[in-house]
């Protein structure tokens, strides 16, 4: 897994500057990219982002949800691209690695909040 540095506002779309990527999804990032901001993505790519809600630290899913009128209104922050369900798992799990090596502590919305 590999993180792609860049910042981009896309169809109301906010992408954090090192976005991190799964395995495959870092094979087809710039046409994931695409794809969000055109609205074209059936299934299979999932977006990670940080929740409206404070308590909750990261969600995922599928980013095909992004053409639904609720995300027009609230822009999310999108932290990581997934080739597959197992994919965003898989980063979920690096994200929460990645924030104990270098804070020493839980605290992933504060982590992933400072990686913008």
């Amino acid at each position: 897994m590999k993180t792609l540095p860049y910042y981009d506002k896309i169809a109301g779309m906010r992408f954090i500057e090192n976005l991190y990527l799964g395995e495959m999804a870092g094979r087809k990032a710039g046409k994931l990219k695409r794809k969000i901001k055109k609205g074209s993505l059936t299934t299979g790519a999932y977006v990670l982002c940080l929740p409206d809600d404070p308590a909750e630290p990261v969600e995922f899913f599928q980013a095909r949800l992004l053409r639904q009128d609720y995300y027009k209104r609230h822009e999310p922050l999108i932290i990581g691209l997934a080739a597959d369900e197992d994919e965003a798992i898989e980063l979920v799990s690096k994200i929460v690695k990645d924030c104990i090596v270098k804070t020493g502590s839980l605290r992933l919305r504060q982590y992933t909040e400072s990686l913008t």
